[in-house]
Parts: C-alpha cells; structure tokens; sequence
C-alpha cells in the first residue's frame, strides 16, 4: 500500500519475482505474474480475508494522507 493509491483498495504480494495484486474488498485477483500457484494465491487471500478490517482501515488512512 502507498500513500494516495489509486482505487478499489488493493495490496500487492511479492515472493521471489512474482507478483499478484488483490482487490481488498471483493478479494478478487486485479492482476498476477501467473507464477503464484493457485493454492498460494488462496493462502494469501485467506491471510488477507483474516486482516481485513485492519487492511481497509489502513488503506483508508493513507489515502487521507
């Protein structure tokens, strides 16, 4: 997350050269390296379902900023 990100909330997930980036609200995959398996790609969103609130409430704060 960045300071004035555009929309829809989303991070980005980096591991060893690959990349996905994820829509916090829908969690649904923006765009992907395609190197992240399918199943990695659950964990992560299961991991970020788990912090949810927190996420949100952090993106909300730095778009403020």
């Amino acid at each position: 997350m960045y300071p004035g990100d555009h929309d829809p909330p989303h991070v980005q997930v980096w591991k060893g050269g690959k990349q996905v980036k994820i829509d916090l609200e829908s969690m649904d995959v923006i765009s992907t390296s395609h190197a992240f398996h399918s199943r990695e790609i659950r964990q992560i969103v299961n991991l970020l379902r788990e912090h949810e609130s927190l996420l949100l409430s952090v993106w909300e704060g730095l778009r403020k900023s």
